[in-house]
C-alpha cells in the first residue's frame, strides 16, 4: 500500500516548522524517522529540538549519539535508508528511494521554497501563509 504524502513548503528554518507536527505525532503515540543527509543539518535540528521551548520536551535522539537504544526512539534524526526506530512514520528533508518511502505508513516532506526537489508525487501539498498552513498548488 502506498503511504500518505504530505509535502510541506517553509518560510522558516525547517526546525522551527518540525517541532509542531512532532509534538502532534507524539500524541499519537507514533514514532518518526527523520532523514536527512548532511550531518550538519541533523546537529542543527538535533539543538532546536532541545531548545524549542520552556514547557515542551521533544524526546529524540540522532545516529550519532552514544549509548541510546534506537527502537526506544520515538524520534530518530538518520542520514541512513534504515527504519532503525520502528517508525510509523517519515519526515524526509533529502528524498530517499520508493523502497524506503513505502515502509512508512505516513510521509512528510520539509523544504524552503524553491528547494523541492522530490520526484516523488505528494498526496497533498501545504504552504505556509501568514504563519498558518494552507493547501497550495
Amino acid at each position: 500500500m502506498k503511504p500518505e504524502i504530505n509535502f510541506y513548503q517553509v518560510d522558516e528554518a525547517i526546525s522551527k516548522s518540525l517541532a509542531p507536527l512532532l509534538l502532534k505525532i507524539l500524541s499519537e503515540k507514533k514514532k518518526v524517522l527523520i532523514f536527512c543527509r548532511k550531518q550538519a543539518q541533523i546537529n542543527e535540528i538535533d539543538g532546536a529540538l532541545w531548545n524549542y521551548g520552556r514547557n515542551k520536551f521533544i524526546p529524540h535522539a540522532t545516529i550519532f549519539d552514544k549509548e541510546f537504544e534506537s527502537k526506544r526512539q520515538p524520534i530518530l534524526l538518520s542520514n541512513k535508508e534504515e527504519n532503525l526506530n520502528l517508525a510509523d512514520y517519515l519526515v524526509f528533508l533529502d528524498e530517499p528511494s520508493e523502497a524506503f518511502i513505502s515502509v512508512f505508513s505516513r510521509v512528510f516532506y520539509f523544504f524552503e521554497e524553491g528547494n523541492n526537489s522530490a520526484k516523488v508525487k505528494p498526496t497533498k501539498f501545504y504552504k505556509k501563509v501568514d504563519g498558518k498552513w494552507v493547501v497550495g498548488n
